[in-house]
């Protein structure tokens, strides 16, 4: 009996003793998490752009601005280094091989506002680049498919418009003029991709016209219910040296893309507006990409 006492009040000091160590193991992490936004801001600042960039995107993983006020939200992005947001964008991006998702598309195609935009599904596999995307119902040409497959043909697309009298196949250019009745971009930029490479694209061209590539406008604004920052970047001109005249893009700061674009020329006309409704890793197989797909209707 003086035997088991003593057990029992040995187990039971143990775990007195070891009760406060868990606590305080964890202590670090509940104070990072409680870093005031000002500290965090500071801090930020003071990094480079690589450092800058794990944190940006580790703070978005894990929906670290949700409950943060919009001043501080505009307060982190003027402290963003203008290498920092395509560097993160890019390296998301990259965890993205294959995907599917949905997006909204309305754009000026031959100097008409679309009056109804695209609801548009799209699988996606950036390399070798193949493209599947489907017109949805409640969206402008519902019913439309095309396939795009540069292993096949790099120069042509896949596919039939929607209606009646919509389920004719047909191959045609990749710009031809069937592409370009409904938008001004093509098959192959129809990804997250093809965004990137343009914001890219656009801030070496900023830098080369004597600029930094730093937005000239940020603002925090509610789109379709949801709290997004957007941040606007005026070019000196348009096409073919900018993507366009100006450019705003929108973050939810919960996913790691852009949830909207959208464009206007040098006249303050609107030239698109796209958005990216969900995003969906996806591993594809031979039938994705195949117009024999049971699923699709080639």
């Amino acid at each position: 009996m003086q035997l088991r006492a003593l057990l029992l009040a040995a187990a039971l000091a143990w775990s007195t003793a070891a009760q406060p160590q868990t606590q305080e193991a964890s202590a670090p992490a509940a104070t990072a998490a409680a870093t005031p936004p000002a500290t965090a801001i500071g801090s930020f600042a003071a990094m480079d752009v690589a450092k800058q960039t794990a944190w940006l995107g580790s703070q978005v993983h894990a929906n670290a601005f949700a409950n943060w006020s919009d001043e501080d939200i505009l307060a982190m992005a003027q402290a963003m280094k203008p290498e920092t947001l395509v560097r993160w964008l890019r390296a998301e991006v990259a965890k993205l091989p294959e995907y599917e998702y949905r997006m909204r598309r309305q754009e000026r195609v031959k100097d008409q506002w679309q009056s109804q935009a695209s609801l548009m599904l799209v699988r996606y596999r950036n390399a070798p680049r193949q493209v599947y995307a489907r017109w949805l119902k409640g969206g402008a040409h519902a019913g439309q498919e095309i396939i795009y497959d540069e292993t096949v043909r790099k120069d042509e697309m896949y596919g039939h418009l929607g209606g009646v009298f919509g389920f004719a196949a047909i191959w045609s250019a990749l710009d031809g003029a069937l592409a370009k009745s409904q938008s001004n971009h093509t098959a192959r930029e129809l990804g997250l991709q093809f965004i990137v490479d343009s914001v890219e694209r656009d801030g070496r061209a900023h830098v080369a016209a004597g600029g930094t590539g730093k937005f000239n406008d940020a603002r925090v604004v509610t789109e379709n219910g949801e709290r997004m920052l957007r941040l606007t970047w005026d070019a000196p001109s348009g096409p073919p040296a900018f993507y366009a005249k100006r450019v705003s893009l929108y973050f939810d700061l919960r996913n790691p893309w852009v949830r909207i674009e959208e464009s206007w020329d040098e006249s303050g006309n609107q030239l698109e507006k796209i958005v990216i409704e969900s995003v969906t890793r996806k591993t594809w197989n031979d039938q994705t990409f195949n117009p024999k797909n049971p699923e699709y209707k080639f």
